[in-house]
């Protein structure tokens, strides 16, 4: 849901192949390339994203890290009128969102790189950026999370919500598609200025849709949307991260 995401299509190195037993290629004579050596765009950019960790643990803004710095707002006592809005958004807006719904559940990041009209093969930089904000938003959701990890899911209290979805298995609070979509849209913002209100409003977008789907109280979308405008700076102090952004934005020139 949050790093291990892929744009499938555009896998990069060499694909797989079935050699027959009785004709082995392995036969063909091919000089041997003694110098070869492991090319930067051959690395998996979802296993290279978790390099980043470490610095992003240790970053600093002012004297605090991200975790010292964000202070989560206590989650709301859930109550009936919580899942009454639920259950209605469910037979009004559900029948419509539920192919957003289906699509965004898994690999949701891949909403951004059609936003932005790109692939991993044509922006490979601006594609690792994005595996960096999400290793980064994957391990502040959870740590997040274990701050009030008993709360229940929207269905655990009201099984007739019945999610079209698999309910994740971790806490609600705060809900983890907002807050990667909104560190994701605030990140690319700076990237790609043209494009901010739209990836700000795709960020709400798929968050809401986690409403409607039955997976999280509206607080939860809201307060994950704003952790993850917060967590830019403290990226943003990452050399990693400086040296891609550098590197993603010579894609755009």
């Amino acid at each position: 849901m949050g790093g291990n995401w892929a744009d499938t299509a555009t896998s990069p190195g060499p694909q797989v192949f079935a050699m027959r037993a009785d004709r082995p290629l392995a036969e063909i004579p091919v000089p041997a390339n003694l110098t070869a050596k492991f090319r930067a765009s051959d690395w998996d950019p979802d296993l290279l994203a978790l390099a980043i960790m470490p610095q992003f643990i240790k970053a600093k803004v002012g004297t605090k890290t991200w975790d010292a710095a964000i202070a989560l707002p206590g989650p709301a006592a859930i109550t009936q009128a919580m899942i009454d809005d639920l259950l209605i958004l469910a037979i009004t807006e559900r029948p419509d969102a539920l192919s957003e719904i289906v699509q965004q559940n898994q690999n949701f990041q891949t909403s951004w790189l059609q936003l932005l009209n790109i692939s991993r093969a044509s922006h490979p930089q601006t594609y690792l950026l994005m595996k960096l904000i999400a290793r980064c938003g994957e391990l502040a959701m959870m740590m997040l999370k274990l701050r009030n990890p008993t709360r229940p899911r929207p269905s655990q209290v009201c099984p007739m919500l019945y999610p079209p979805v698999p309910v994740p298995g971790h806490a609600s609070y705060p809900a983890g598609h907002a807050l990667i979509g909104s560190f994701t849209s605030a990140c690319l913002a700076e990237l790609v200025p043209a494009h901010a209100q739209a990836l700000e409003a795709l960020a709400a977008r798929v968050g809401f849709n986690r409403v409607i789907a039955g997976l999280h109280f509206r607080q939860d979308v809201d307060v994950g949307l704003q952790v993850g405008q917060q967590l830019k700076p403290f990226i943003k102090q990452c050399q990693l991260y400086k040296d891609t952004l550098v590197a993603a934005q010579a894609e755009w020139v």
